[in-house]
């Protein structure tokens, strides 16, 4: 008997292949050169649009021979962060005329503004007026710049073509008190045709209102025809690219949404994390809430509650931006439009879905062709972790990899149907051999388990017999 116990868990073993192309409802080419251990691609629309997991557990991708290869999932990044410096930014440039032997420290100034002009006095610490003017720098505003400055660029007059001067560069938020900030030596200089030129001062950023600036261990104080200065560095967050899937929409069925209320369906499972609304009549303004769910049968869960409005102004049409979501992979969408003021008027909106596509990392072990299937509700997560498929991962932002192209999705030969949710559903398909042995397997099993507890039952209930002498 533990023969046929041996032969019947055999071919059960054997019922449980391999997963196969063919297990899988769609599939894309993958097209690889044949150069690298890894490859990258960004999943298109009809992997959303035909995967039966909101996860996407059941992606596979297969070599040549009808192999499985490990595949991973890159982190999708919605956004990232950069450091951009601004462009220069010219200052309003204010010349100081005294005394050579006292210099710009020694004197004392301030502005005043007579109508479109902006007038410097000049006094002497004495408090005497400055008889003899003579320029001993300038001070340049700015005021407008509410960044802290890392650098000054100097223009010379026309002319200036051989020049050597240092500079002393100092602060002031008040125009009283001053700080130091550095010096910035100025060449330019001319000789067979070429010319050499430093005219940029930089130095650590510093936030500051005016800025003074003055020569130094020179008879003759540099002449400025104009001074720019660059803000330091700024972080700006700048969104990925994102895809866009649109959908129509049709009244609601239900009768408490009857009134006000649109249903969606986006056609796939996309991780949508920014919406759209098209409204049908411009110059609209509408409170408005929307739902989602995964299924049909399903109750609708809130997702968010906005302001959309179609204006017209002056020619030109104003819509309400994008709305920002957390990532939501639902397929049908609820509309509900307050209808106080009219509602939408005449005419169906449009619901348009963002998402940020994945990025599927996998190992070309085996002969090409690759491809990636899915649409199997039966198939279990089967993904790597990124750090376990490729060696030595260290960050996402640092992980340069191949491009596989991608082609157009197609159904594998002999390719099933993806399996039903519904009970008893799969009875009507194509006869799936893999269950059915599996299922024969199990009850003959059962059956000769059974048996052999009869058996050792009805021996075990029987008289035993004495002993020979």
């Amino acid at each position: 008997m533990s023969r046929w116990v041996i032969a019947i868990l055999a071919v059960a073993a054997l019922g449980a292949r391999a997963e196969q192309p063919q297990d899988f409802a769609r599939s894309v080419a993958l097209g690889t050169d044949g150069k690298d251990a890894l490859y990258e691609i960004t999943l298109p629309a009809a992997v959303y649009e035909g995967a039966v997991r909101a996860d996407l557990g059941d992606l596979r991708v297969f070599n040549g021979a009808g192999e499985v290869v490990p595949h991973a999932f890159r982190a999708r990044v919605t956004e990232t962060t950069e450091k951009q410096a601004p462009p220069a930014v010219n200052l309003a440039l204010f010349p100081l005329h005294g005394d050579v032997t006292k210099g710009v420290a020694g004197s004392d100034f301030r502005f005043e503004k007579r109508g479109d002009r902006i007038v410097v006095q000049l006094h002497t610490r004495e408090g005497e007026p400055v008889r003899e003017r003579r320029l001993l720098g300038y001070v340049a505003d700015a005021s407008a710049i509410d960044r802290p400055i890392r650098a000054l660029v100097f223009a010379l007059p026309a002319g200036a073509d051989n020049v050597v001067a240092r500079l002393r560069l100092e602060s002031s938020e008040d125009l009283a008190e001053w700080r130091f900030v550095g010096e910035a030596q100025v060449v330019r200089l001319e000789s067979g045709g070429q010319r050499l030129e430093r005219l940029r001062a930089e130095f650590p950023p510093r936030k500051a209102k005016y800025l003074r600036i003055s020569s130094t261990g020179q008879a003759r104080p540099l002449e400025l025809a104009g001074v720019a200065a660059e803000p330091g560095e700024s972080t700006v967050t700048v969104e990925a690219a994102r895809r866009w899937t649109q959908a129509p929409g049709v009244p609601a069925v239900a009768a408490k949404d009857a009134a006000g209320g649109y249903e969606f369906d986006l056609g796939g499972q996309f991780p949508a994390d920014r919406v759209r609304l098209a409204l049908p009549q411009q110059n609209t303004v509408v409170q408005v809430e929307l739902l989602s769910r995964a299924k049909p049968g399903d109750p609708w869960r809130p997702v968010t509650a906005a302001v959309a409005y179609r204006l017209s102004r002056q020619g030109e049409e104003i819509t309400s931006p994008d709305i920002p979501i957390r990532t939501n992979t639902d397929r049908y969408w609820l509309l509900r439009v307050d209808q106080r003021g009219g509602g939408l008027g005449s005419g169906q909106p449009l619901l348009n879905a963002g998402w940020v596509p994945h990025r599927l990392v996998f190992a070309a072990r085996g002969d090409a062709p690759f491809q990636l299937a899915f649409g199997n509700r039966e198939a279990k997560p089967a993904a790597y972790a990124i750090e376990t498929l490729v060696p030595g991962y260290k960050s996402d932002a640092e992980l340069k990899l191949a491009e596989a192209t991608v082609g157009e999705a197609a159904a594998p030969p002999a390719a099933a149907a993806p399996r039903s949710a519904e009970p008893f559903k799969w009875l009507s398909d194509r006869p799936d051999w893999k269950r059915w042995t599996l299922w024969g397997s199990l009850v003959v099993a059962v059956l000769l388990l059974g048996l052999m507890a009869v058996r050792l039952g009805r021996q075990m209930s029987k008289p035993s017999e004495p002993p020979k002498s």
